[in-house]
């Protein structure tokens, strides 16, 4: 009875879950109607910022933080490295492995796409004070890590969590 008037109520509009992922997917496909002129696909742009912030992963180390396998990374590298925006360069300890650097080609492209996402939050987040802002990142990054803990407790086969292989931060 108390689940019949609850589903009654019920709208995905009011469902936290549905609400950032209508939020995450407008977002992303705003950002790629914005960038589609410099030639550089979302997906590239996550790798190339993986890049900075890794300094020079393996191959592997890069499609694990990327959460994609290394085929698909493979074929990205190699795109970004026909634009020579990145470098593959042989591991001192293994013939095998190659680390993988970004080029001085990508900053001024990087410095524009962080410019064309940092108006596109602003434009987002317009209405909403300053104080307000805050508030919903601190929000967000409060259930993140709710979500991380929770992660951690109730492994699964296909959880990439239990394994490190994320990049998903507290």
């Amino acid at each position: 009875m108390i689940l019949n008037l609850v589903m009654e109520n019920y709208t995905t509009d009011q469902n936290i879950g549905f609400i950032i992922g209508d939020v995450s997917r407008l977002l992303r496909y705003v950002f790629d109607q914005r960038v589609s002129s410099i030639g550089l696909t979302r997906a590239q742009w996550r790798v190339l910022v993986q890049l900075q912030r890794l300094d020079g992963p393996t191959q592997s180390e890069l499609a694990d933080a990327l959460e994609i396998g290394n085929p698909s990374l493979g074929k990205m590298l190699d795109t970004l490295q026909q634009k020579g925006w990145v470098v593959r360069r042989d591991a001192p300890l293994d013939r095998r492995a190659k680390h993988v650097y970004c080029t001085d080609k990508v900053q001024p492209i990087m410095e524009n796409m962080s410019n064309i996402g940092a108006d596109l939050t602003d434009h987002a987040m317009h209405g909403l004070p300053g104080a307000e802002r805050q508030h919903l990142l601190n929000t967000l990054t409060h259930i993140k890590a709710n979500l991380l803990e929770i992660s951690k407790e109730t492994p699964t086969k296909n959880n990439n969590l239990e394994h490190g292989k994320t990049n998903i931060k507290a």
